[in-house]
C-alpha cells in the first residue's frame, strides 16, 4: 500500500481533459494548498473554505475515492 498524500495523487490527474484534470491543475495552482495532507475531513475543509476552486465538491468526492484506491496499489 502506498503512503503518499492527496497533493501526490493529484498531481497524477494533472492533464486530463475532464473536471479531475481541473481540481488537479488548480491544486497545483494553489501555493497554501496542504500538500502532506490526507485526510477527507482537512482536504474537503480546504477546498471549501480556503481555495477558490471552480468545480463542484462533488469532483472532489470522486477524486478522493479514486485517491483511495490508488493507495492500495
Amino acid at each position: 500500500m502506498k503512503d503518499h498524500s492527496f497533493y501526490h495523487y493529484a498531481m497524477t490527474v494533472r492533464g486530463q481533459k475532464d473536471d479531475k484534470g481541473v481540481l488537479a491543475e488548480e491544486i497545483f495552482d494553489d501555493l497554501a494548498f496542504p500538500k502532506q495532507e490526507s485526510d477527507f475531513n482537512a482536504l474537503s475543509d480546504y477546498i471549501e473554505t480556503e481555495g477558490g476552486y471552480s468545480v463542484s465538491m462533488s469532483v472532489f468526492d470522486d477524486m478522493y475515492e479514486d485517491y483511495q484506491e490508488w493507495l492500495k496499489f
